[in-house]
């Protein structure tokens, strides 16, 4: 996963069997958002994209090589840590608007 390989983020999703995690994840992106434009949507949507992304290029290069069980762990890895940061939010949010 050098400079000069291009990441076809679909694909990565498709072959490791995450893409319906990663959906799921901006589901509840969105839910937690609340209404959003199109445009919004889209660019929430394309920010996990570009973060996965950014996020499997750097392991990428901390291994200097990758097999698809590594995308599949690190993928995974990173939509959990996604999910739990966002729960955190939502507990804090919650506990912010039940605190007189």
């Amino acid at each position: 996963m050098g400079p000069t390989v291009r990441l076809d983020l679909t694909t990565v999703l498709e072959a490791t069997g995450e893409l319906q995690h990663f959906l799921d994840l901006g589901a509840a992106r969105l839910r937690a958002e609340g209404p959003l434009s199109q445009e919004a949507s889209e660019t929430l949507i394309f920010g996990l994209a570009d973060e996965l992304e950014g996020y499997l290029r750097a392991m990428g290069s901390k291994r200097g090589s990758a097999g698809i069980e590594n995308l599949r762990d690190w993928t995974r890895t990173w939509i959990d840590e996604q999910q739990g940061a966002l729960a955190e939010k939502l507990l804090r949010e919650g506990a912010r608007e039940t605190t007189p």
